[in-house]
């Protein structure tokens, strides 16, 4: 209540000096109009009367208070000059800064209207802004620079580079029920170059996007567009925008039994294991299923350096896949383990 109350305060304060003069202007007509022996005889009239008075009252309003002293904040924009060839800079310099300025009310607002611009030297390493503003603000303007953020620019230079680092994206991304994608999603182009002082690139290994989206119950290809966007302002990327594209199909799954094969043996070493087959459980699009079921693009095996020094008689098989043309995936196959025997020759 007590803030209000200081408000309301301050508000009579500033705008009574307004009142008092419209309702003086408007008393002097009234008198006017009875002198002559006239009166408000008409809406018009009375609303003429008004705008009149409130025109002149409003002038003589903004004359007396703009002539007193303010204090107000501007936003001044910075002319950075050329960074030499071949350099840059390690830190981005502000576009702008804020100062806080006292002065007459008439040269705040033409300062507000055009707010000029402070002129910043690459070559001398540091500037410093208080210094510079109280110059570019001299006594005679009638304006006087009280505080100003950043107070110091920082210049420092190194030679700057250009350097291909991979492109790297995590989406979050929700299929509909026995949708998926097929294979991996990718990005076009897969990597971009980056521009920047030495020291911020050095160590840069590859470049990651941090774009959030989130799709759900997916049917279709998607296709995005994702901006490259950097918090540190003095790296530059000779792109704004990659894409991201990921094929997506409606999968179901199928089941085929392989035999059992031994890989790597010498040709006097032979095998046999039991059970001599696993059943392969898999998923696939349902519309490469068909060939999925005709080619069997799976094959089972024990590779021989897995058994030479084995003294458990039972061994893991390992599935591989033998056709790229296909998206199968494995979902699982038994048994886990099998047993195997040496064939001795009589």
């Amino acid at each position: 209540m007590m803030k209000q109350s200081s408000q309301r305060n301050t508000l009579n304060t500033i705008f009574s000096p307004f009142i008092k003069a419209l309702r003086a202007i408007d008393t002097a007509l009234i008198g006017l109009r009875k002198e002559n022996g006239a009166s408000y005889t008409s809406r018009k009239e009375k609303i003429t009367v008004f705008v009149v008075s409130y025109v002149f009252a409003m002038t003589l309003w903004m004359v007396v208070n703009l002539n007193g002293s303010y204090n107000i904040e501007l936003e001044l924009p910075l002319e950075v000059g050329t960074v030499p060839e071949g350099m840059a800079l390690v830190d981005a310099i502000p576009e702008t800064i804020v100062a806080e300025i006292s002065g007459e009310g008439w040269k705040l607002i033409s300062l507000k209207n055009n707010p000029p611009a402070i002129p910043v030297d690459i070559s001398l390493g540091e500037v410093d802004v208080f210094s510079q503003l109280r110059q570019r603000f001299a006594p005679e303007q009638d304006v006087s620079v009280l505080n100003v953020q950043p107070i110091r620019l920082l210049l420092n230079l190194e030679p700057m580079i250009r350097k291909k680092v991979p492109l790297v994206w995590e989406p979050t991304l929700d299929y509909a029920e026995r949708y998926d994608r097929v294979g991996e999603g990718y990005l076009e182009p897969d990597s971009i170059w980056v521009s920047g002082a030495v020291s911020k690139l050095e160590n840069l290994e590859a470049w990651i996007i941090n774009y959030s989206i989130k799709l759900d119950n997916i049917r279709e290809n998607i296709t995005l567009q994702l901006p490259i966007i950097s918090s540190d302002p003095a790296l530059s990327f000779d792109q704004n925008l990659v894409s991201y594209h990921e094929m997506v199909a409606e999968y179901t799954e199928g089941e085929f039994t392989l035999l059992i094969k031994l890989e790597n043996a010498p040709g006097n070493q032979r095998f046999n294991f039991s059970p001599s087959t696993v059943t392969v459980q898999y998923r696939v699009p349902i519309e490469q299923y068909s060939e999925a079921e005709r080619t069997k693009p799976f094959e089972a095996y024990v590779d021989y350096e897995n058994i030479r020094n084995n003294t458990t008689g039972i061994v893991t098989p390992e599935i591989r896949r033998v056709n790229e043309n296909l998206a199968t995936e494995i979902k699982s196959f038994r048994p886990s383990v099998v047993s195997f025997f040496n064939l001795i020759d009589q």
